[in-house]
């Protein structure tokens, strides 16, 4: 068995997965001046290869990517065993909000089953698995944030999640480490994306609070309740997400909340993160699944 680890992929994954002996398979890329991609898979005839991407940042160049990889091997008599997306792009639309709108989910994701013939298919927790089971993927889904919470030694009084969507996360969380846990009113304005979190009675006084979440993009949402927690007494407020996008101002916001750090998986690229982002490998962890 071996994997091609496409461009989205962090440096740091590969050479995890190097290590614990996956042979990794060689492909050479480029981007014509014209924007278009080429790639060549030399070494692929009568292997077994499991594909790797990470769908962000530039999640529509990367998707081609993933679509002309497989094309590629499937073309050239290699079998590919699953496809494994550390970061799945487009998975937030995955029902019709308002007349109107796609289902993003099923236009992206459908071809890789109907076109590609790839039913298994393992994600670093995606939004919501059940679009996925719908168009009928063998899906894995990995939650790790016990995984980084116990690879940073954090000490957990107490689990909070953002909001009631990412309870069981918490909960997954709360009962790894047996603590309570808990979550906030957040609303949404589908139009203009505002946000808004009714606090409740948390008890949380001179507590060590971890807040868990799937993604963290503008950081809003996070920030708001950093500081609820801390207006109720909290001693020190950590985050952990499984994706840290980081987009416009967020590193700002975030770090205007007074969060002691912000724990993340290397699901996707950083570049030059502030001090208080902490990158945890995840690659032993997506080995182990490689290896089942």
């Amino acid at each position: 068995m071996k994997f091609l680890a496409l461009s989205g992929v962090d440096h740091g994954l590969v050479a995890s997965l190097e290590k614990k002996g996956i042979e990794r398979l060689d492909m050479a890329y480029k981007v014509f001046p014209d924007g278009e991609q080429y790639l060549r898979i030399p070494e692929c005839e009568g292997a077994e290869v499991i594909v790797i991407q990470s769908l962000y940042p530039d999640q529509d160049r990367k998707l081609v990517e993933l679509y002309l990889a497989l094309e590629a091997l499937q073309g050239n008599g290699a079998s590919v065993k699953q496809v494994i997306l550390t970061y799945v792009a487009y998975a937030r639309q995955d029902k019709r909000f308002l007349k109107g709108e796609p289902i993003s989910v099923k236009a992206l994701y459908e071809p890789l089953k109907g076109i590609f013939g790839i039913d298994r298919l393992t994600v670093v927790d995606v939004h919501s698995e059940e679009p996925f089971r719908q168009l009928g993927f063998k899906l894995e889904n990995i939650i790790p944030h016990g995984y980084l919470a116990r690879k940073c030694g954090l000490r957990i009084d107490f689990v909070l999640a953002p909001d009631k969507g990412a309870l069981h996360r918490a909960q997954k969380l709360a009962e790894e480490f047996r603590v309570e846990f808990d979550y906030l009113e957040k609303f949404r304005d589908r139009i203009t994306g505002e946000i808004r979190v009714d606090e409740r009675y948390l008890d949380v006084k001179n507590k060590s609070v971890v807040i868990v979440d799937d993604i963290v993009s503008t950081g809003s949402t996070l920030a708001k309740a950093v500081e609820a927690l801390y207006r109720a007494g909290a001693a020190k407020v950590y985050a952990i997400v499984s994706h840290a996008l980081l987009v416009g101002k967020a590193i700002e916001i975030i770090e205007r909340s007074g969060i002691e750090m912000l724990i993340t998986a290397n699901t996707i690229k950083h570049v030059n993160p502030p001090k208080w982002l902490h990158i945890v490998d995840i690659g032993e962890l997506l080995a182990s699944y490689i290896k089942r």
